[in-house]
C-alpha cells in the first residue's frame, strides 16, 4: 500500500544515509536513520487502533515513498523538537492512505460443529443462512439418520445463536462453537454507486444493505466514536403542536 510523505529535508543527507557513522553522540548529520524510532512509533500507533473501528490492523502493508525534512542541522537538539511531528505526520499519512485504498473489515469467526437428523435438515440450514454463516462439510454418519455438519460463523452474529437453533429444531440440534480466527469480510464500508448500471439497480440511496459498514457503525457506535447517520430520512409532513 504505497503512501507518499511530503516533508522537506537536505537531499545531501539523505543521498548519505547508508554511510553514517554509528556512533550518533560524534556524528550531528540528520539523515534517515535519524527518525528510524519516531517513524515506527508513528506507525505502531496507527496500527493498534485503525480508523475504521478502532481496533489492531492485521495484513496491512505501508511503502514510503518519500522522506523530506528541511532543518537547521547546527541546532543540536533539532532530532528532539521533531520527534513528536514526524510521530504525528507518519500516523496522519498511514491513515489516510489505508482509507484511500478501499479498506476491508476482518471478522472475528467461530467454528460451528452441528450434529442433527434429516428430518431439521433444513431448518438447521436456514439458521445458519440468516446468521451469515457458511457451510464448510457435512457428513452422513454409516448406519444412522445422524448428519454432522461443520460451518463458520461470524462471532457478531453468533448472539442467541444456539437458543435459536434448539428453539427452531424443537431441541434436535445443538451447536458447538469454538474460535477459529479472522477473516475478511470482501465488502467496503465506504462503498457506493458510482457507475450507471449500479445507479439503475440500486438507485441513488442504495438500497442494498452494506454489511460492512452495518458492522463497522456498531462497533464505532459503542465505543463512542464518530458515526455519519441521518437522523430523518423520507420526511414528507411536518407540524408544530401548540402548548
Amino acid at each position: 500500500m504505497p503512501i507518499e510523505i511530503s516533508w522537506r529535508r537536505n537531499v545531501q543527507a539523505a543521498l548519505d544515509a547508508e554511510n553514517l557513522v554509528a556512533d550518533d553522540s560524534q556524528n550531528t548529520t540528520l539523515s534517515l536513520r535519524s527518525f528510524d524510532e519516531s517513524v515506527h512509533t508513528g506507525f505502531q500507533m496507527v496500527t493498534k487502533s485503525g480508523p475504521l473501528c478502532g481496533e489492531p490492523m492485521m495484513g496491512v502493508v505501508y511503502f514510503v515513498d518519500d522522506f523530506t525534512v528541511n532543518v537547521d542541522e547546527n541546532n543540536a537538539d533539532v532530532r528532539s523538537q521533531l520527534a513528536g511531528q514526524i510521530m504525528t505526520t507518519m500516523r496522519d499519512a498511514c491513515r489516510q492512505a489505508f482509507l484511500e485504498w478501499s479498506p476491508r473489515l476482518m471478522r472475528a469467526m467461530y467454528s460451528c460443529d452441528i450434529q442433527t437428523t434429516t428430518d431439521v435438515l433444513g431448518k438447521v440450514y436456514a439458521v445458519i443462512a440468516r446468521r451469515k454463516g457458511k457451510i464448510v462439510s457435512e457428513e452422513l454418519k454409516e448406519g444412522t439418520s445422524f448428519f454432522s455438519i461443520h460451518a463458520l460463523l461470524p462471532v457478531v452474529e453468533s448472539f442467541g445463536f444456539a437458543e435459536e437453533m434448539r428453539k427452531k429444531t424443537s431441541g434436535v440440534a445443538s451447536p458447538q462453537l469454538i474460535f477459529s480466527g479472522f477473516e475478511m469480510l470482501d465488502e467496503d464500508p465506504f462503498w457506493v454507486p458510482t457507475t450507471e448500471e449500479e445507479l439503475e439497480d440500486l438507485g441513488e440511496k442504495s438500497d442494498r444493505e452494506n454489511l460492512a459498514k452495518k458492522y463497522m457503525e456498531s462497533v464505532r457506535k459503542r465505543k463512542g466514536m464518530f458515526i455519519e447517520k441521518k437522523i430523518v430520512e423520507h420526511a414528507e409532513k411536518q407540524r408544530t403542536l401548540k402548548k
